[in-house]
């Protein structure tokens, strides 16, 4: 009998290992000559790639700030909405856009990788920019001018949008805030993945591309709180978030192409998942009565604690534990 709860308890904790612990993407590879599979890999990328994933990151960054930076005078001016409304879509879709990279470094981490996070969010954030360029470049999808007399301070005398011209719009921000909660949590871990961090030159490397990432994300702010805003103020809305749109484009295009350059790092789970485990499992052993003393025991009345039960985090005690058959 003591055989066979041995031999269960060895094999629940090597089931747990293979669902709780996935193998790491640095782990070596068969070998292939005197390299491994992982070596091999990890030859391209550095520099090379660097222009590329810096500049997704970069258009990214100008295609949003740039609509973020006088978006409330376009709602206004454009869509003739008051103040309170603009600034409620506006807080609305920055609180959405500041939220989606949570939910897009977990989907990356735990799922799909990087490369198709940032790929899949670029393509996300180019038709959101596409869908905000046409609501001011078409005349069916915003509101006409005011009437003589009116204006956007008072729109007694200007036509209100229709849901559906608004509903364009908001489609248009959901797709921006889906491109931006894939790009921002995945542009710098990938970048990193390009570098080897065990060498001197890794080190170099991944110290050089924080600057120039920082340094992209300065000159962002400098264009778009200048450049992009005197157009779309002076010029044309159209040519203001066209040019962004544009760039957005242009970087997809240069993305693409380093594809065969860029090191990819297999996902390797997410450690909220870990967590929501622990807790749906502690919660559907809820009804699982605990022993008085806690003093670290493996096996207590015929139930077995795989770790050991401990004093500490007692709620969550029951997870870990399971009855021998």
């Amino acid at each position: 009998m003591a055989g066979d709860e041995k031999k269960g308890t060895i094999s629940y904790r090597l089931y747990c290992s293979m669902k709780c612990f996935q193998k790491p993407s640095s782990a070596p590879e068969q070998k292939h000559g005197n390299h491994t599979e992982t070596d091999r890999q990890k030859k391209p990328g550095g520099w090379r790639a660097m222009p590329f994933i810096l500049g997704n990151e970069t258009f990214e960054r100008l295609a949003t700030f740039g609509l973020l930076a006088n978006f409330m005078v376009y709602l206004m001016k454009v869509f003739h909405l008051e103040q309170v409304s603009a600034a409620n879509i506006l807080n609305i879709w920055s609180g959405a856009t500041n939220f989606a990279p949570l939910v897009g470094a977990f989907i990356s981490d735990a799922y799909v990788g990087r490369f198709k996070t940032i790929a899949f969010a670029s393509c996300a954030a180019l038709l959101g920019m596409v869908t905000v360029t046409l609501t001011a470049w078409v005349p069916h999808l915003h509101p006409k001018k005011c009437e003589p007399g009116g204006n956007h301070q008072s729109p007694g005398n200007c036509e209100s949008p229709t849901s559906m011209q608004l509903g364009v719009l908001l489609l248009g921000l959901g797709f921006l805030s889906i491109g931006t909660g894939g790009i921002r949590p995945c542009s710098i871990p990938f970048g990193v993945d390009q570098f080897d961090p065990t060498t001197e030159e890794g080190i170099k490397g991944i110290n050089s591309f924080y600057n120039w990432y920082y340094t992209t994300f300065t000159v962002v702010l400098l264009i778009t709180l200048t450049a992009v805003v005197y157009v779309q103020d002076s010029v044309s809305w159209v040519l203001g978030f066209g040019i962004p749109t544009v760039l957005m484009l242009c970087s997809i295009i240069l993305f693409f192409i380093g594809t065969r350059i860029y090191v990819h790092v297999k996902p390797e789970g997410s450690v909220f998942s870990g967590i929501a485990q622990v807790f749906a499992a502690a919660y559907k052993k809820r009804r699982l009565k605990l022993p008085d003393n806690c003093d670290g025991e493996q096996q207590v009345d015929g139930i077995f604690y795989d770790p050991p039960i401990k004093d500490r985090f007692h709620h969550i005690n029951k997870a870990p534990s399971y009855q021998s058959v």
